[in-house]
């Protein structure tokens, strides 16, 4: 962060109007002010790390704090804080002192922001990141999202996929996908989170958000339970394994709506990502719970804007066209790249929705390349000369 930028703290802080400034080195700045500081400037992360100097995350880009290096006693005072906010304080610190690492969910108050947070170790001392947590559920009118996104909670059963890295805006999407739900039926949906980062208020559904560490001793468990909890729509936060992946399935082939995440960087890789982890005692079974049941997959990148504050998603969507579906149900995982494009059939690629949104002027050339999958087919395309894989419709 520029020297000219003060930090929020410092800018909350009441004193006469004679007093001089009080330089941030004057005083112990609190955990409270850096997370004020997220968000005076929109950040999405905050890094805290013994030995070093703060940083946050704004747009995506990593900016340094005009601080000096936090030390090790303040880092310790810290994490205190925030085990200490926890509901099993105790359980939480000996999973930090034995394992080395544990992630939680910070409150700065009562109704005030909320963060994801992570507590580790670094070369024997301490880190904390704390991603910030939007509770507002999100409009699809908001996202920019392409259309065919909404429709997705128009379904009644099956499985979708939202893949993409992490911090690609996944949990965003698919909180605005069970918003849409909750405001235009009466389902029964419950969901399981580590944490819960969107809080659904009971309006035509009724909500049950499950987070684990706090209503439920593990992952495995929230979602065992789950299935006797009478679901009609069901959220798992992230296909971590093979069992999570086998619940969802299971979920999908029973006649639940499902939706889930997963990491990977494009829709054909995303499928990939889920046949390895198949159990391999089911592998054909779960081969065709997957291509009988699958909706669409999404992938999503974040895109800086033109104007340079912001940033929006570029999306990858395939739908399960009956191509799609004879390729996994055979096993041509391999073949799933030639569908991505076929805008006849619903699907987009991310060269595609890059070129749509540069015509827009809503990115421009440098960042269109920069998130292209082929380069030089999105070169052809932004030039206007069209292929079957960048044609725009």
């Amino acid at each position: 962060m520029a020297a000219t930028e003060p930090v929020a703290g410092n800018v909350e802080v009441d004193r006469p109007a004679i007093q001089a400034d009080i330089h941030v080195e004057e005083r112990k700045l609190s955990l409270t002010d850096f997370l004020k500081t997220v968000i005076k400037f929109n950040g999405s992360d905050l890094h805290l790390q013994a030995g070093s100097v703060p940083m946050i995350r704004v747009d995506g880009r990593p900016r340094f704090l005009d601080v000096p290096p936090t030390s090790d006693a303040t880092m310790v005072e810290y994490v205190n804080e925030i085990i200490a906010s926890q509901g099993e304080p105790t359980k939480r610190r000996e999973a930090f002192e034995h394992k080395g690492s544990v992630d939680c969910a910070y409150s700065m108050g009562p109704g005030q922001a909320r963060f994801r947070t992570s507590l580790f170790h670094s070369r024997e001392r301490f880190a904390v990141v704390m991603r910030r947590i939007i509770t507002k559920i999100p409009n699809f009118d908001e996202l920019n999202l392409p259309p065919i996104c909404e429709t997705l909670a128009d379904h009644q059963r099956g499985i979708v996929i939202v893949s993409g890295t992490t911090g690609s805006g996944k949990t965003t999407t698919l909180a605005a996908i069970i918003g849409k739900i909750n405001r235009t039926r009466a389902e029964r949906i419950i969901t399981v989170e580590d944490p819960v980062e969107f809080h659904h208020e009971n309006i035509k559904s009724m909500v049950a958000q499950v987070e684990v560490g706090t209503d439920s001793e593990s992952y495995d468990y929230a979602l065992r339970s789950m299935m006797r909890q009478d679901p009609d729509c069901i959220l798992i936060g992230e296909i971590r394994d093979s069992f999570s992946l086998t619940t969802a399935l299971r979920a999908a082939d029973t006649g639940h709506l499902v939706f889930t995440t997963i990491h990977a960087t494009n829709a054909p890789m995303t499928i990939e990502r889920m046949v390895s982890l198949f159990d391999p005692d089911q592998k054909e079974l779960q081969q065709a719970q997957l291509g009988m049941n699958l909706i669409a997959v999404c992938c999503q990148r974040l895109a800086k804007k033109r104007e340079g504050k912001g940033r929006v998603p570029v999306v990858e969507i395939m739908l399960n066209t009956p191509l799609v579906k004879k390729y996994i149900m055979d096993g041509e995982y391999d073949k799933l790249k030639g569908c991505v494009g076929n805008r006849e059939a619903g699907c987009q690629s991310f060269d595609q929705h890059l070129a749509e949104m540069f015509q827009k002027q809503i990115i421009d050339v440098a960042e269109a390349r920069r998130l292209a999958t082929n380069a030089d087919a999105l070169n052809l395309a932004l030039r206007g000369i069209s292929n079957s894989d960048t044609r725009i419709r």
